[in-house]
Order: structure tokens, then C-alpha cells, then sequence
């Protein structure tokens, strides 16, 4: 790469040419500078040119000196050492011609004029950075525009020209100030953007001589005074997107972040947006703002509309505010509402349609097709609402939501008291399965846990089922375990547990765990993964107890729970479980402001939930019931439609599952489930030495790697700096780095050349086991 300071080089050495035969060879070489146009540079050019001598005040260690040392230092350049280059900066060569007014201080080195030679132009001026620029004769001979802010940019910009590289300044077609600006700044939007997000910062960035060249090139080219005008009218200039800010605009609009350009925002909400009637207003957060107030107040007025308006208005909305979910402000989390408002636009599509099915098949396919949908439209609302927006919001939804919650629960109804509550059913669990309990999973979340899943290239078949009634963890959970064939009515009627056949005891989490045990069936906790030949049992996620404290907030809790049930699922499988199976004891109802009431006073019960009950044999209560999962002749009372009985809760019934719905009963079931590779590995023995790792593998395949990692699945929690190829014999040997993870706990993992997890084992690092 060819600098401009390399072309400035050669022109200066070839400057000492001369006829060995005919002339003497110069002993200098004089480079004038009346104007002081290079003098900028001096730096780069000293270290550029060790033969660079300079005129001036006193400093041997810079190569300067005044006339009389320049004259001294001349008389001892060795024979055969080439002849130096003299930069005389505020010297002219026009007065050279004429000795009696050669400046006294000069006058020493006067006489090198006849011992000496030029470096000047052909014309005999002296070169300024603009003539070597554009001269065809002794210059560059590129197209420079030489208005007067290309002209200045360029003679306060010589020490970055220097740097340029000659080949992409040709690739220009005329080089006007833009071009020079690129060397000091390449990207002037961004620059001026970070001036207005933080001046002093950016300003900070440019030396007084750079700022002043930078400002002066924003000035000419958008109008602006950085300094003189101020952040408020540059913001106003850039939310106006006139002329070239149109630039600037797009640059910020497509890097904005809560984390870049942070401080532009508030400036810009100062700007008033200009009030014209069809005009774009877009660019102004003020505007923004306003609409979103003005959106606010229509979702709360929802309530008073009658269903079919509400879609309407609803849409109409959408066709209002719907464009603002493409405004830079969303992007910045400002435009809230607006993108709520697709949401309830999804839950005024699902609600419209009549609730399908006539039997209790019929309609279970429908809410697996498409009625959920509804309730997950209502949670991707209910999860963007906060405090400030959040009763708008509700609003809207309830309005939309309860009386659709009403028609399929009463749909319901009708299915049940002609055809019976159905008999749940068993979950297999067969060998190489795991079954992964999640607490609440309702079947729109469960829909969102297959997508997940599915995108990470698991396969995830989804089937249906209805849980043993009522829909609570006492009830339903036992009911979905290994177990459920020990188990039955008894005293735990009063809590809805069932006892174990056998003993008669009321379950409870210990005696659980012991039937599982004696069942064959591994209970797996925290992360453990267990041996994925057997059959298993293990718990993730606590939807449920968030959603009996936390009400509506639940819709911004669900997201961290599919992330915590995906990577669980994911843990297990690379392990080397064949297929885990999800399932779930019951959904739940979620209603901004609470479920509509029933009475029940409390005397009449001896338990008394939510959304169901257990009358005493000597009260009469006119409520439908059903009978209970464990023991028909227990009559399980619940209230009508979507209704909670009357209790006082934390969530004012805001959550609440136990009754007669297709949310609470009918449930999600998925077997997940890896393409295992073609490959196949077995560890074999295993030998610390220090901490040196030495396995042996038993397997036919290549490109298999050995890990140390703190958890199975998680290839960042390697102890090593990287997995290690087995060799061709089957061994392999691997360091832990860091002599402080002695004694810690890990995994052995064999990994195919995909990276799954082949087999694993438990090891502790340094220490062999007995």
C-alpha cells in the first residue's frame, strides 16, 4: 500500500538527481514552506524521513537547529551519506532571490541555493499539500475540488492525508472536503450523533486543531453550529430529516438501542413535533407519546362497548396505532401499548368464532387448534403491561376475554352432563424415559414449549389429555405419575389427596418418593440426570405457585419458565435419555380483575377452594359437581361457568385453577425427543494422574472428543480449554488447566462429532475412585 507520505518520499529523494558525469552532487536539499502547510505534519514527515532537517528554534534531538547550526551540521554529513532534506516552514523560495532582504537569521544557509537543490514546483513555487495533490508534474495528479471548504479541510487535515493511501484517493472521481473529513472521521453521522448523545465525551475525542475542521465540515454540510446551536436545534434538525439529515435519521433509527445513542431520547422529547395535520410525524417521541395516551384512554372505554364494537374498534385501532409498532420508539420499549395492541387484535380474531365441538373429542380438537390461541393472545397482552399502562390494558382484555371464557366453559358444561367427565389416562413411562413434571402447564404454554423445542431441532409430538377432576396438584399430579395404580380415595378426600391403596396412608412427597423407588422409577432432582437406560421422574418449573401470588404478572413469568423447561429437557436428553416426556397436572384461569364469584359460605364445606369444594354430607348446596378422580362416591362441588367462590386471596381470583374448564382440564402432553447419531461410544476405564484425565473409549467411529464439564449438557461449563479428539487406539488424555478445580465434581463426556453427549460418567477431578 502506497501512502501519500510514500509518494511525498520518493519525490523529495529523487530531488538530489543529478548528472554524475557533468554536475556535483548536491549537498542539500531545500524544501520551502513560506506558508507553513506542512509544518502540521513535521511529526509524521521526522519519522518518515531520517534525513529531514528543520529550521527553527534549537533541538538537536528533533534534527532542528537555527541557520548557523543547520550550516555547522552540513560540514559533517560523512562522504557517500545521503545529502539531507532541509524543511524551512515561514521560508519562502521567492526570497531567496534577492540577499539584501534575505531575513537576517537566514542568512547563514543563504549560499546553499548555489550548493544546494530545490524541492519545489516546476514554476518555482513551493509546494503546498493542494499543488502536490493535483500537479501532474512532480505531484500526485488527482482531481481535487478546490472550493474553500475542500481547501481548508484538506490544509488542517495534512497529517491524516499522509496516511492515505494514494490508491483510494484515485478511486474518487473529484476529492471534495467529504473525502478529507473521511480521514479524520469516517463516519460523520455516527460522529455527530455521538456528539448529541454525549458532547463533552465525543468532544473530547478531537484535538482542538481536529475539532475545528470537524465542525467546521458539519457546519457546511448540515447546516449546524455544534458549538454555537446546541444539542436542542441539532435534535431538531435530526428528527426533521431534511435534505441530507435524512442520513443522520437512518443512521440513528437503525442503531438505537437502550444501550447506544441512550441519551439522544431525551433530548429529542423536548422537540415539539410540528403540528400539521397529514404530516409525518414519525421521528418525534413527543408524538409518540401522545398517541400513546390517546390509545390508552380507548382501551379503557372498551368495557362499555358491546362485544362486536369492541372488535371493530379494536381494528380500527390497530389501523391507527398498528404503524407505530415500525417507529424507532418501539424499538426503545416507548410505543408499549401500540404493540399490545396486536395482541388484542389476536384475541378479538379467536373469540370471534363460535366455540366448535358438540362432544367432548370435538371440542378438545378445537381448543387444541384453535381456542387456545385466545389464551395465548391474552398472555403476549397481559406480559407488556406494567404499572403505568397496565389497567388500560386489562381493561380491554377482560372485556374481550370473560364473556368468550364463559361460552367455551359453558360449551363445556353442556359436553360433560350429557357424555360424563372423561377418565384420564395413564402416561407411559417406558424404558429410556424420562418424565418431566411441570407444575401449570396449560396448554397454549405448552404449544410455546413444543415451538421452542422444535426449533432447536428436537422432534416434539404433542398430544392432548384430560386430567383426573378436580384439576388441582393433589388430585391431578399423583394421577400423571408411575404410581397412580397404588393409589386411591381415603381421609385425604379433605385435601384432595389420594392415599396408598395398600397402607391406607394419605400421600405425601416422602411416601411418594419410596413407591417410586420400589416402582424402579429414578427421581431425579435439581440436575441430576440419572441413568438413561431406566425410567425416571423429575420436577421443573413452578408456574403455579408464581401464579397464586402474583396474579396477571404470571404473563411476564412464562418466558423465563419455557427457557428454564427447554434447557432441562435439552440437560436430559444429552445425557442420553431415548425421550423425555412432559406433562402437567392442570392449567388455570387468568383474568384481569378476578374471576367472577359464586357464594359458598364456608359453614356449608369441609373444604372450601377457589374453584371447588367439598359440601358436608348434612348440607344441601344447588352447584354442579362432579365426582373425584380417586373416589366417585365423593362429590367434588364447583361453580358455575368461570366463577371462583367467594375467598379472600393475594390475587383478588386474578389465578385460580380446580374447576370445570377446558384451560383447567385438558392439558398438554409431549414426548421430545433427538435424531441420535449414527455413531456409537462406551467410556472405559478411567485414570487420574495429577490432573491429567486418561480414558479409554470403546467404540468403532472417529472424530469422537472427550470433555470435563461441571454440567452434562452445558458445553461452557468445560473444565478444560477444550474437548480432546480420541485417538485412533481408543485412548485419550486430557489436563485440567487449573490446578484449583482438585476435588471438584464433574462429568466425564463422550461427544460425537456433532457435539451430542455419547455417554458420560461422574468423575472428581484428581482423585481416582475406589
Amino acid at each position: 500500500m502506497s501512502t501519500v507520505l510514500d509518494a511525498l518520499a520518493a519525490r523529495l529523494a529523487s530531488a538530489t538527481a543529478h548528472n554524475h558525469a557533468t554536475e556535483q552532487a548536491p549537498v542539500a536539499v531545500l524544501w520551502t514552506d513560506g506558508d507553513r502547510k506542512w509544518e502540521p505534519a513535521l511529526a509524521a514527515l521526522r519519522a518518515r524521513l531520517p534525513h529531514l532537517w528543520t529550521l527553527g528554534d534549537y533541538d538537536p534531538a528533533a534534527r532542528q537547529g537555527p541557520a548557523a547550526w543547520v550550516k555547522w551540521r552540513l560540514g559533517t554529513v560523512a562522504a557517500g551519506e545521503p545529502a539531507p532534506v532541509i524543511y524551512l516552514p515561514g521560508v519562502s523560495r521567492l526570497q531567496f532571490r534577492s540577499l539584501e532582504d534575505f531575513p537576517e537569521p537566514y542568512r547563514p544557509i543563504a549560499e546553499l541555493q548555489f550548493r544546494g537543490t530545490w524541492w519545489t514546483q516546476q514554476n518555482g513555487k513551493d509546494w503546498t499539500p493542494l499543488a502536490f495533490l493535483t500537479s501532474k508534474k512532480g505531484g500526485l495528479g488527482l482531481p481535487v475540488a478546490e472550493d474553500q471548504a475542500t481547501v481548508s479541510a484538506l490544509e488542517r487535515l495534512v497529517p491524516y492525508l499522509l496516511e492515505a493511501n494514494v490508491a483510494d484517493l484515485k478511486k474518487h472521481n473529484r476529492l471534495e472536503a467529504e473525502q478529507f473529513i473521511a480521514l479524520l472521521c469516517d463516519d460523520v453521522e455516527h460522529e455527530v450523533l455521538a456528539w448529541l448523545d454525549h458532547p463533552e465525551k465525543a468532544r473530547a475525542g478531537f484535538t482542538d486543531a481536529e475539532w475545528s475542521v470537524f465542525r467546521d465540515f458539519v457546519l457546511q454540510r448540515l447546516d449546524v453550529d455544534l458549538d454555537r446551536d446546541g444539542a436542542l436545534v441539532v435534535a431538531e434538525r435530526l428528527a426533521g430529516r431534511g435534505g441530507v439529515w435524512a442520513k443522520v435519521w437512518k443512521r440513528y433509527a437503525d442503531a438505537v438501542s437502550e444501550t447506544n445513542y441512550a441519551r439522544i431520547l431525551p433530548v429529542l422529547e423536548k422537540v415539539a413535533p410540528p403540528q400539521v395535520l397529514f404530516g409525518d410525524r414519525s421521528a418525534y417521541p413527543a408524538h409518540n407519546e401522545q398517541q400513546e395516551q390517546v390509545l390508552k384512554k380507548a382501551l379503557a372505554d372498551l368495557g362499555a362497548l358491546p362485544e362486536p364494537k369492541i372488535r371493530a374498534r379494536l381494528r380500527a385501532l390497530d389501523a391507527d396505532h398498528g404503524p407505530r409498532r415500525g417507529w424507532v420508539w418501539a424499538k426503545l420499549g416507548k410505543a408499549r401499548t401500540a404493540n399490545v395492541l396486536q395482541h388484542l387484535v389476536a384475541l378479538a380474531d379467536a373469540t370471534e368464532a363460535p366455540v366448535g365441538g358438540g362432544t367432548r373429542e370435538a371440542l378438545a380438537g378445537w381448543y387444541a387448534e384453535s381456542g387456545h390461541k385466545a389464551d395465548a393472545a391474552v398472555l403476549a397482552a397481559l406480559a407488556l403491561a406494567d404499572h403505568a399502562d397496565g389497567a388500560a390494558i386489562h381493561a380491554a382484555v377482560r372485556a374481550l376475554y370473560l364473556p368468550w371464557l364463559q361460552r367455551a366453559a359453558d360449551r363445556l358444561a353442556e359436553v360433560v352432563k350429557a357424555e360424563g367427565y372423561p377418565a384420564s389416562e395413564a402416561v407411559p413411562v417406558e424404558d429410556g424415559t424420562c418424565l418431566l413434571f411441570a407444575d401449570g402447564l396449560r396448554w397454549d404454554v405448552g404449544a410455546m414449549l413444543a415451538s421452542r423445542l422444535l426449533a432447536a431441532g428436537c422432534r416434539v409430538a404433542q398430544e392432548g389429555r384430560w386430567v383426573a377432576f378436580p384439576p388441582v396438584t393433589g388430585t391431578s399430579k399423583p394421577d400423571v405419575s408411575p404410581v397412580r395404580d397404588q393409589l386411591g380415595g381415603g381421609a385425604g378426600a379433605g385435601t384432595f389427596n389420594p392415599s396408598v391403596k395398600a397402607t391406607g396412608k394419605v400421600l405425601d412427597s416422602a411416601t411418594f418418593g419410596k413407591l417410586m423407588a420400589a416402582a424402579g422409577v429414578q427421581v431425579l432432582g435439581g440436575n441430576d440426570t440419572g441413568d438413561p437406560s431406566g425410567r425416571a421422574w423429575t420436577e421443573s418449573g413452578d408456574i403455579d405457585k408464581y401464579g397464586h401470588k402474583h396474579g396477571c404478572k404470571t404473563a411476564r413469568h412464562v418466558e423465563d419458565q419455557l427457557r428454564e423447561l427447554e434447557q432441562r429437557v435439552a440437560e436430559l436428553l444429552a445425557a442420553g435419555w431415548k425421550r423425555v416426556r412432559v406433562t402437567t397436572d392442570h392449567g388455570w384461569l387468568l383474568l384481569p380483575g378476578g374471576l367472577p364469584t359464586t357464594s359458598l359460605p364456608g359453614w356449608l364445606t369441609d373444604a372450601r377452594w377457589q374453584r371447588c369444594a367439598l359440601a358436608k354430607a348434612t348440607s344441601q348446596v344447588d352447584l354442579p359437581s362432579l365426582p373425584w378422580a380417586w373416589d366417585p362416591q365423593v362429590s367434588v362441588a364447583f361453580p358455575p361457568g368461570v366463577d371462583a367462590f367467594s375467598i379472600q386471596t393475594g390475587n383478588s381470583r386474578e389465578y385460580a385453577h380446580g374447576g370445570l374448564t377446558l384451560q383447567e382440564c385438558y392439558t398438554p402432553v409431549l414426548t421430545v425427543s433427538l435424531d441420535r447419531p449414527a455413531v456409537d461410544g462406551k467410556l472405559g476405564d478411567l485414570k487420574w494422574v495429577g490432573l491429567r484425565c486418561k480414558a479409554t473409549v470403546e467404540t468403532t467411529a472417529t472424530g469422537l472428543r472427550l470433555d470435563l464439564r461441571a454440567k452434562v449438557a452445558d458445553a461452557a461449563s468445560s473444565h478444560l480449554d477444550a474437548p480432546k479428539a480420541v485417538g485412533a487406539d481408543g485412548a485419550v488424555s486430557v489436563l485440567v488447566p487449573d490446578d484449583g478445580k482438585e476435588g471438584t465434581a464433574a462429568f466425564a463426556v463422550l461427544l460425537a462429532p456433532d457435539g451430542t453427549v455419547l455417554d458420560k460418567r461422574n468423575v472428581t477431578i484428581g482423585v481416582n475412585e475406589p
